[in-house]
Order: C-alpha cells, then sequence, then structure tokens
C-alpha cells in the first residue's frame, strides 16, 4: 500500500466517465462485418453520472467527469489517471470481452473492454490491463465498474496471488465475469452508499480514518438486493480477519484522535478495562469517573508489586458498587500493553493516589469476562504472557493443564486482573476450570503459579471461589466498607463533578456545590442495608447527570433539599434522569436495546431494528441522534467491518432496562424521614 501518511496526505482525485450513446458499428453506406452490431443506447447514464459526481464530491473528491468519450479520450484520460494519481476510476458502459479478430481464445476469456461513444473497444479500453497497470503504480487506486461481465476486472489472474497488503489496484465490479448489468443499478446503489458513508460515515468507529472495504462492499449489495436486483457484486478478496485500512472512502466521524487509533491495537479483554474505567477518550473521562477507594487502591497496588505475595485475592460487592473501576484504575497503571497507548491515566491517577498505583509489570496479564468464554481467554493470556508467539508453531488450542504447565517454569510469578466473571458467557465454568486451578497450582519453589486478583459479583455459584477467599482472609467486600469512608469518597466523587457543571462552578457556588455533594452522600449511606443491592457509586454518578439538567440550588438551605431527594436505588435514579431527558420514549427504548447487546455490542443497525418494538417512532435517524447524545451511558467498540458497536457503560443498567424497556411515569422520590439532619 506504500507510505500510509503520503497517501493520506496525496490530494482525492476521481476519473469518471460514462457513455449514453454510441455511433453505428458501421456506416450507413456499409455492410456489417461478421459479429459486429450497434450498442443500445443507455439513457440512464447521464443523471446517474450528474448524481455520482455530487457523491464523490460529498467526500472531498475532486471529480474529473468525461460524459460520451470515444475511443481516444478513454485511452487519454486513462493515462492522466495513472500519471496523476487518481485514486478512484468509475465507468459506465457497455462491456464486452472481446475485440473481432483480436486475440485467442484464452486472451478473450480474460478481457474486458469498455465500449466507448464510437462504439469501437479497441486499444486503449481494456479494463482488464487497466487494473494490471494500476498495480505497478505507486499509490492505491480503486476501480468502480458498471459493465457487463464487469467482475472479469476483479478476478485478474495475475494479481490472485499478491498478498492483500501489497496490491495497489482494487475493484468493486457491478456482477459476475459472465453476467450482465442491467440500468445502471449497481451505480446508483454505489452512489447511495457514497451519499451515505458522506452523512454517516456508515456508523464508522471514529477511530477509523476510512471506512472498511467490506463494510463498503456489502453495503452496495445490500442496496442492490433491497431493490429487487439479481446481480451481485464482484470485488477484489480481501481477508476481513486482517484489516487493511484502504484510503478510498473518508470517514467523516474520524476525530484524528492517534490515542482512540492506538487504543484499538489492544486486545478487547484487556482494552474493555479502560472503557470501564471511563478512559475511551483518557483523561477527559477519567476525570470525570475516578474518584475514591483510596484505602483499597493502597491495599492492592502494593500485593500486585510483591512477587512473594499469596495467590488469591477477590473483589466482591454490588453492582455499582466500584468494582470495576477500582480493577480499571490498577490495569491501566501496571498493564504494558495500555501503559503503550495512553500513559496520561497513569500519570492522571498517580497525581490523585501515587501509592495506590500498580508499577508497570510486563508479567501483568488482565482479562475482562464480559460475554466472553475459556477459549477466547486462554487465547488472550497466552498472548499477553508471551506464550503463544507467531514463531511458537503450536498447531493444538491451549488448554488450562497446559497453561499451568508453561507458567511453572517462568523465572517470574505472573499477575492476572480477572474482572467481571459474572458476566462471562459461562461463569462457572471459568471459574472452575482456570480461576480455581490457577489459585491453586504451586511452583517448584512453592510459590503459587499465578497471583489472581478477581472482581465478580455476589452469588451462589461463585461460593467456592469466595469461600477460598474468605479462608485466606483475602476477600474484598466493597459494600462492607465503613460508612465515613464511603461518604467522604461519595462526597469528593460529587464535589469534582459538580465543579465542572457551569452552573456550579463559580465561586460563589462553592457553599452550594460542598452542601449538596455532602448532603447527596449522606443520603446514599445513611440505610445501607436498604441500598445494598445497588452500589452508592453508580447511583452517585447517574445523579450527577440529572444535575446537569436540573436547575441549580440557589442557596445552601435549596441545595440541602435536592440533597434529600436523591433516588438511593438505581431504578430510582435512572428513572429521573430519563424523565428530564428530551425523546425520553425513544431514548428509554434505544438504551433498553442497548440493554440487550452481547460482547463488544451491538451496531447501529441492531439498535434500530430491536428499539423500535419499544417505541414504534424510533427509525435509523433518530437512533443515531439519541446515541450520540446519550453517550454518557455508552460504551463503544469496534466491529470487523469498522462499524461502531454500543453497550452500557454498566451491567446494572442492562439488567433493569431489560426488564423495565418501556416508557413508564416517574414518581419523584421523598425525602428520607432522617434528611432533615442535614449532611454528615
Amino acid at each position: 500500500m506504500g507510505d500510509a501518511t503520503a497517501v493520506a496526505a496525496a490530494p482525492l482525485r476521481a476519473l469518471l466517465m460514462g457513455v449514453s450513446r454510441f455511433a453505428p458499428a458501421v456506416a450507413e453506406d456499409e455492410e456489417p462485418m461478421p459479429g459486429r452490431q450497434g450498442w443500445d443506447e443507455l439513457p440512464f447514464v447521464p443523471p446517474l453520472m450528474s448524481r455520482l459526481e455530487q457523491a464523490y464530491e460529498k467526500l472531498a473528491y475532486e471529480v474529473s467527469a468525461v460524459r460520451e468519450p470515444d475511443r481516444r479520450m478513454v485511452r487519454q484520460k486513462w493515462t492522466e489517471a495513472g500519471e496523476e494519481q487518481y485514486r478512484v476510476v468509475h465507468v459506465i458502459s457497455h462491456g464486452t470481452t472481446g475485440v473481432a479478430g483480436r486475440g485467442g481464445a484464452a486472451e478473450r476469456s480474460e478481457r474486458l473492454s469498455m465500449v466507448p461513444s464510437c462504439g469501437d473497444p479497441g486499444l486503449g479500453t481494456d479494463l482488464s490491463l487497466w487494473v494490471q497497470e494500476a498495480n505497478s503504480l505507486s499509490h492505491p487506486m480503486l476501480f468502480v465498474v458498471d459493465l457487463c461481465r464487469a467482475g472479469r476486472a476483479a478476478r485478474v489472474a495475475q494479481l490472485a496471488q499478491i498478498p492483500d497488503d501489497q496490491l495497489h489496484a482494487w475493484v468493486i465490479a457491478a456482477t459476475g465475469p459472465d453476467r450482465a448489468a442491467y440500468d445502471g443499478a449497481f451505480s446508483t446503489a454505489v452512489a447511495e452508499v457514497l451519499e451515505e458513508i458522506a452523512d454517516n460515515g456508515l456508523d464508522t468507529s471514529p477511530s477509523l480514518r476510512y471506512v472498511r472495504w467490506d463494510r463498503v462492499t456489502s453495503s452496495i449489495q445490500n442496496r442492490l438486493s433491497a431493490t429487487g436486483s439479481r446481480q451481485k457484486v464482484h470485488s477484489t478478496k480481501v481477508d476481513t480477519s486482517q484489516p487493511l485500512e484502504l484510503p478510498f472512502f473518508p470517514n467523516p466521524n474520524w476525530t484524528g484522535d492517534p490515542r482512540l487509533e492506538l487504543l484499538q491495537t489492544v486486545d478487547a479483554p484487556v482494552r474493555a478495562f479502560v472503557a470501564d474505567l471511563g478512559a475511551e477518550h483518557f483523561m477527559d473521562r477519567v476525570r470525570d469517573h475516578f474518584v475514591g477507594r483510596r484505602r483499597q487502591l493502597m491495599d492492592l497496588a502494593p500485593w500486585l508489586d510483591d512477587a512473594s505475595a499469596g495467590g488469591l485475592r477477590v473483589v466482591t460487592g454490588a453492582p455499582g458498587s466500584g468494582k470495576s473501576a477500582l480493577l480499571g484504575a490498577l490495569v491501566c497503571c501496571g498493564h504494558q500493553e495500555i501503559l503503550r497507548v495512553a500513559p496520561d491515566i497513569r500519570r492522571h491517577l498517580a497525581a490523585q493516589q501515587p501509592d495506590g498505583v500498580a508499577s508497570p509489570n510486563p508479567m501483568l496479564a488482565a482479562i475482562h469476562a464480559r460475554n466472553r468464554d475459556l477459549d477466547v481467554v486462554l487465547t488472550s493470556l497466552t498472548t499477553q504472557w508471551g506464550l503463544d508467539t507467531p514463531g511458537s508453531r503450536r498447531t493444538e488450542p491451549w488448554t488450562v493443564p497446559d497453561l499451568i504447565e508453561a507458567l511453572l517454569p517462568l523465572p517470574d510469578v505472573p499477575v492476572l486482573v480477572f474482572d467481571a466473571l459474572d458476566e462471562a458467557d459461562d461463569p462457572a465454568d471459568l471459574m472452575q476450570r482456570l480461576l480455581l486451578p490457577l489459585s491453586e497450582a504451586v511452583r517448584p519453589d512453592g510459590r503459587r503459579c499465578a497471583r489472581l486478583l478477581v472482581g465478580t459479583r455476589r452469588g451462589e455459584r461463585f461460593e467456592p471461589l469466595l469461600q477460598l477467599a474468605a479462608s485466606q482472609d483475602t476477600l474484598l467486600d466493597l459494600d462492607d466498607v465503613p460508612d465515613d469512608e464511603l461518604r467522604a469518597d461519595l462526597a469528593e466523587h460529587l464535589s469534582l463533578r459538580l465543579a465542572e457543571l457551569p452552573s456550579y462552578s463559580t465561586a460563589a457556588q462553592r457553599p452550594v456545590r460542598t452542601t449538596l455533594a455532602r448532603t447527596v452522600a449522606a443520603e446514599l449511606t445513611r440505610n445501607r442495608s436498604t441500598v445494598r443491592q445497588w452500589g452508592p457509586f453508580l447511583v452517585a454518578r447517574i445523579f450527577g447527570r440529572a444535575l446537569e439538567t436540573l436547575p441549580a440550588p440557589v442557596d445552601v438551605a435549596d441545595a440541602e433539599r435536592l440533597g434529600a431527594s436523591v433516588p438511593v436505588t438505581l431504578p430510582g435514579v435512572l428513572e429521573l434522569d430519563l424523565s428530564l431527558q428530551p425523546q425520553r420514549a425513544q431514548l428509554r427504548a434505544v438504551l433498553a436495546a442497548v440493554a440487550w447487546a452481547k460482547g463488544e455490542g451491538f451496531p447501529t443497525e441492531a439498535v434500530t431494528a430491536v428499539a423500535a418494538e419499544f417505541a414504534p417512532d424510533v427509525d435509523e435517524g433518530n437512533v443515531r441522534q439519541l446515541l450520540e447524545a446519550n453517550r454518557f451511558y455508552l460504551r463503544t467498540g469496534v466491529e470487523s467491518d469498522g462499524s461502531t458497536l454500543y453497550r452500557l457503560f454498566h451491567q446494572g443498567l442492562a439488567d433493569y432496562l431489560q426488564v423495565e424497556p418501556y416508557l413508564r411515569p416517574y414518581d419523584p422520590p421523598q425525602p428520607s424521614p432522617d434528611s432533615s439532619k442535614g449532611p454528615q
């Protein structure tokens, strides 16, 4: 593909050639030669040319549109396209597989010529030859071929064995090697896709500069099929397991943030820790999210660094108690891959709590188990610990006994931070077959073969793991921290959040935000037994979102009243915030749809399809709007085709919205009887 930076910097140029009228095959006073006949007019070409020209221009292409070119003009423009580094060549006309009297049967079997307006597809009109010539150029070139039998241009034998990353010529063709193309249906579909790319990038992730090849080609085929056309798009074959950044379709969503692009290179089970910390945009999100749990960080960070420490520690607590944020902070400080792409997360957390920051550790592996099974986990672990390298020649799948055997002779005891066990595909299986054996295996020197830090909710199925940790006095229950410690952490979290809101940020509002933060923290810790199933940090975070919309208190007394009204459960605070949002029925439907997402999440089209079940007036347009406007509730991933995937930022939200997906009346909570005592 050449130098990617140079390619990206080159101007985007497109050559568009279309022919609708053709000269007679023979003069009026001559007899036609055998095998020669006239060409039917193509009346759809002129309007298509205008639409395509505008569509390419919307993607910032400089378009050279050539209408009704004869053979001399076709040959001239193709020569210019190669010399001036055109990025796209798009042709619409009749296509023919041979020229009478020229070439043998073998040559004609691969030939695909564009018929020019003179009706003579002679020298210089062979698309198959153009593709071969383009592959020797120094820059990538895309051919969009709307001719009968266009698939021949996409299956040039000389290029079939060239690796994807060495190809310079790429083809999207209207139909198969021996099939007809009809009525410009293919170019119409191409124009529609180009227009949608300009509008929304086909929902491509902002971390990708270009819309992925397979995303574009499948979209073109989908539009063709939707019209009832039997044409099948043929394109250059690409190994989609190794996505290439082909520089043909600029992504309007691209942010140009190199950190986001680097983050996509991190293994997904590791990358999820960055997302759960709320740090996809690093400093912007960490500052907003992670505050508190200082004592737990100061306890766990030294343990992660201590090679002589014991083999198992377990962190548990209610949904929203801060398990994932706590483990995410440790991983983002100690995992070398995250440090490579996002060193500023560690710097920020170290500034907050230097004694609670884990040291960089090349033998620290991290697994976020959400919707992952044992095979995926083993693959990631063997890669992170350097046990499965490209030159290892291993052909058999890894097993847990294989993993333990490989860990025993290592010079250093490796560390595993394993979060969201309860969200795995088969949590009990992972616990019984991986975590318990790993925690119990012993090295020849008497040390455990690995040190495990596991995060999970409580539950009967996890009792073997929880009891093992409890028997070793290594079980940390975040719901059992002292009230005053939790209250202080919550107040600090809310104070920092309020200080960033315009209506609370002024010096005059300091007493208001301090009182409000303390009052909310007091309410959320006043009756711990009532709210034990809902983590107070999750409730506080969503209440902070609601405060962006609610009128700011005018004085300290007003702040006390507002703070005393805070809902103390996840359903209560979520219903409060949703009641304040515009299009709340549609928003709830969209969030409820995302609640059913598995793995890295749902693409926009899946969100739209599911949300329509919960609110009939949801369509693709307002789904995109709502997803963008409510990023607070969302985490994003990237599908193999480059499209953005959405999931809720917390499993507790998903659990509730799966049960309550429809709009419901909102009843404001009443202040608790003890709230008149003021903040504690």
